[in-house]
């Protein structure tokens, strides 16, 4: 049942961080006329709450990759190999490490919507 959940969910949960990511930088490029230079070097309110949000969302994609496409999978294939020997599910490093990936992840992704309604507030 996990396993179907998953692979429902991921195409969803990839296309949207994908439409985020694009959205973000043509805003920021065509609404604010930030360009690399500006976003590597101003600071200010606005610019240090987009630098802090940019940097918390490419963890988010860089932690969502290593939970969906390397731990995840690997933890499902313990566990496949358990049930098929009959023997009691592990209660791992690796099935923690998987739970805990996936709460920084919310937790993260959370603190970039925080981020995102500061940023338009004055």
């Amino acid at each position: 049942m996990l396993r179907d959940a998953a692979n429902r969910f991921l195409k969803v949960a990839w296309a949207a961080m994908i439409l985020l990511g694009l959205s973000g930088v043509y805003l920021a490029w065509e609404h604010w006329g930030i360009r690399p230079g500006v976003f590597f070097s101003e600071g200010g309110r606005f610019m240090n709450i987009l630098q802090a949000k940019s940097i918390i969302f490419a963890a988010v994609v860089l932690l969502s990759l290593m939970h969906d496409f390397w731990l995840g999978p690997r933890l499902l294939e313990r566990l496949d190999a358990a049930r098929a020997a009959g023997q009691v599910l592990p209660q791992s490093l690796s099935r923690k490490l998987v739970r805990m990936t996936a709460g920084i992840n919310l937790l993260a992704a959370v603190t970039v919507l925080f981020l995102a309604v500061w940023l338009i507030r004055p």
